[in-house]
């Protein structure tokens, strides 16, 4: 763990020496195997990581301001992310030019072992389950991209981009391999997945479920589009099974550590406390939705995990280092998504509220008002990806709609009750130097108390917003889930810059719409002969959004 910075860097070079020109979503075949298969997997788990965490590179980067949960001047303000930003192009070639090359390459060598082996199937299966999983995020907020061509450089040097409803079927059916490889591995198996898995660390059981749960999430998305059968009675037969992920010990998610050189901790925790300028503020709506100042949702209800999301760098009554737009009276200070207000041009770095201990390993809200910096926690924290919680608030999701017969309540509170857990788990393994309380029991069983009660009180639709809303919190750190959920349900309700007023608002424009979709990397479009036309990331919606 303490050289992922340095392997993500090899993979970046080790992929920029494969291709001449565009190629750099096709493999070469002169150089396929030069890389061991303890490498490629490592190196592949790291570069989706960074692609889809909350980091500089990462979707959620975007995502998490697209979801007002943070807010952040540049590209993601106004919805503005466009085919040549900054994490578009980075985020795109962590993906397509590393972690998939590496994976395809190790899928490759680990079947054609030299004469007398036998396949590495373990490594074959997880490869496919991480594969499949890559192309998912990628589908779900690209829509259309290359599948059947990519990474084929000696067939396709311009390949197609695929109908993103014909490669949905083909993901599910990879996951089907991914799990029958590893199930099929034996022990004459020369290699093993172990310390080069940085996510489960070669443990089986745990990506079988890993890949079944993937298979919900990707079924559950779906179900609503007639492209896969009756997924339904998959989803059914999935629960049936029961070999999914069943605790926080399962979750598919990778551990950051607390290494500066090289530097191995949480990339939100570097963007934002070793470094002076920071970038994410707290978006105002989240946090008036997690106090209980919404007048729509939650309200009066404060959520006991605020001081743990967010460190509020001012006491009370403190005046900040230059004129702000939004500063509450127990010293909150952010800004306004899309605003031209007094803090668009000014710093705010040392009297903002930061993004806490969770999820980035910094510092817990003592109410003490205490500058962030790089010795200010310690980076130690988990790129969250799919967790125990999510896949509770999936099936609480499913038992509302009627698919299984589950206890939709019940459910929630346990995937509520999960992910509250998951704080606790977080910060104690921060290795933090700060007195840090654990969240009681009776104040979670206060807090999921006063939802059910909400829930209790709405029909069919309201406990629909109910369920996304408290997925919506779960997954702070992480916007990939949240803006799927938008788009498939219309929940959570999120901040319209362009009909909602007050204290939220402060622009100069009238019109701000919500991308639907991500612009394809500019790059892609202009040297690719077979590409398609820049789409129209406002109206061009992935297959299976309905709204």
């Amino acid at each position: 763990m303490n050289r992922l910075k340095i392997i993500l860097l090899t993979g970046v070079i080790f992929c920029s020496s494969c291709s001449e020109d565009f190629f750099d979503i096709n493999d070469d075949p002169n150089n396929p195997t030069t890389a061991a298969l303890s490498q490629l997997l490592t190196n592949s788990q790291v570069a989706i990581t960074g692609a889809t965490g909350l980091s500089t590179t990462g979707l959620s980067s975007h995502l998490s301001v697209f979801m007002h949960q943070t807010v952040r001047r540049g590209d993601p303000d106004r919805y503005g992310t466009l085919g040549n930003s900054f994490m578009v192009n980075a985020c795109w070639q962590q993906l397509y030019d590393i972690a998939l090359q590496d994976l395809n390459v190790l899928i490759q060598s680990a079947e054609n072992v030299p004469e007398g082996q036998v396949p590495n199937l373990e490594y074959v299966g997880v490869a496919k389950l991480m594969k499949a999983y890559a192309y998912s995020v990628i589908v779900d907020v690209w829509g259309d991209v290359p599948f059947s061509e990519a990474h084929n450089l000696a067939e396709f040097q311009n390949p197609k981009f695929d109908d993103d409803a014909e490669i949905y079927p083909q993901l599910l059916a990879m996951i089907d391999e991914g799990i029958v490889n590893i199930e099929n591995s034996t022990a004459a198996e020369v290699l093993k997945p172990a310390s080069d898995d940085l996510i489960y660390g070669g443990n089986n059981s745990r990506w079988i479920k890993f890949g079944k749960t993937l298979k919900l999430r990707l079924l559950n998305q779906v179900r609503m589009v007639n492209v896969i059968g009756d997924a339904e009675s998959q989803i059914r037969a999935l629960l049936a099974e029961g070999t999914l992920i069943n605790s926080s010990a399962d979750d598919f998610q990778l551990m950051y550590g607390s290494s500066i050189s090289p530097d191995n901790r949480h990339n939100a925790f570097v963007i934002d406390y070793a470094s002076q300028t920071k970038t994410y503020y707290i978006s105002p709506w989240f946090w008036d939705v997690m106090k209980g100042n919404n007048p729509d949702i939650l309200t009066g209800v404060v959520d006991p995990r605020v001081p743990y999301y967010f460190h509020k760098q001012l006491v009370a009554g403190e005046a900040p280092q230059n004129p702000a737009e939004r500063l509450d009276a127990d010293g909150f200070l952010s800004i306004h998504f899309g605003s031209s207000g007094p803090n668009q041009a000014q710093a705010q770095d040392v009297s903002q509220t930061v993004l806490g201990i969770y999820p980035t390993g910094g510092w817990y809200d003592d109410e003490s008002g205490r500058t962030v910096t790089s010795s200010t926690g310690t980076g130690v924290a988990p790129e969250r990806m799919l967790t125990y919680y999510t896949r509770l608030f999936i099936e609480a999701e499913l038992a509302l709609d009627g698919i299984t017969d589950g206890d939709a309540r019940d459910l929630l509170s346990q995937a509520i009750t999960a992910s509250f857990k998951k704080v606790n788990q977080v910060v104690a393994g921060t290795g933090t130097a700060q007195a840090v309380p654990m969240i009681a029991n009776e104040d979670i069983d206060a807090y999921i108390e006063k939802v059910l009660l909400e829930y209790d009180a709405g029909d069919s639709e309201r406990k629909l917003e109910t369920i996304l809303t408290q997925k919506w919190i779960a997954g702070f750190g992480n916007g990939i889930d949240a803006y799927n959920d938008y788009r498939r349900r219309g929940y959570p309700a999120i901040f319209d810059p362009n009909t909602d007023t007050g204290i939220y608002s402060i622009f100069t424009s009238s019109s701000t719409p919500f991308l639907v979709s991500l612009p394809w990397r500019a790059e892609d479009l202009n040297l690719n002969r077979n590409a398609p036309p820049q789409k129209s990331p406002t109206t061009d919606r992935v297959f299976w959004d309905p709204n």
